[in-house]
């Protein structure tokens, strides 16, 4: 188990000894394998670098490689088939598609530190509440609603991930953490970056202005 962070000569090596002669096909993915065993070695993590490179690769196949030059292009990877499920809820109104996207940040966020799932961000709500507009009593309700369903496809969709490409679920969990330095806050965040390409610049900035919210409030 490492206890130190390694520097960029000690990681390839790492790399080319886990993946032998198709060790070259992780030069675009190193920034990934990098950030990935940095995270695991300040966590002092049950699992090392060398056990997750396979589960790491799995996860990568399929992906346009070009696209994988960072841990925030890596992490949309890993959340897309995740997010997919978002079109099949009826998630029209601009407010109810920030509240799904993020539950689905602060679903994936509690699962890979093996916390609560939350129920719903009281920020939020409060927020909508407390604005110039009246609101309907059931409002609140759908908010809640449109929360459970999208938590419950969160959690199947990781599930199916896991079957899909054979990594068991602990494995994905710890890249999870590892690429959100281990701060359960952090990840979430780096969760909720994924989607401003959701919306358009008005929307964007008001979507970003709500990252002062931090998990789980």
């Amino acid at each position: 188990m490492q206890n130190k962070k390694l520097n960029d000569t000690e990681k390839k090596k790492i790399i080319q000894d886990i993946l032998g002669k198709n060790h070259s096909a992780a030069g675009q993915n190193y920034p990934v394998f990098s950030a990935l065993n940095d995270g695991l070695s300040t966590a002092n993590d049950v699992l090392t670098f060398a056990e997750l490179i396979p589960s790491l690769n799995a996860l990568l196949s399929g992906a346009v490689v070009s696209t994988v030059v960072s841990t925030a292009s890596f992490i949309g990877i890993l959340l897309f088939p995740v997010a997919q499920f978002i079109n099949l809820i009826k998630a029209n109104q601009i407010g109810h598609r920030m509240y799904s996207y993020r539950c689905i940040a602060y679903t994936t966020t509690a699962w890979a530190f093996d916390k609560p799932n939350p129920t719903g961000s009281p920020r939020i709500i409060s927020n909508i509440n407390s604005g110039p507009i009246q609101k309907r009593s059931s409002a609140t309700m759908e908010y809640h609603k449109l929360w459970r369903e999208t938590s419950a496809s969160v959690l199947k969709e990781l599930n199916i991930t896991s079957v899909q490409k054979k990594i068991p679920l602990s494995h994905i969990k710890a890249i999870f953490r590892a690429l959100g330095g281990t701060q359960p806050d952090k990840l979430c965040l780096e969760l909720l970056t994924q989607f401003e390409k959701q919306f358009d610049s008005t929307t964007r900035n008001i979507w970003k202005s709500n990252y002062k919210i931090r998990y789980p409030h």
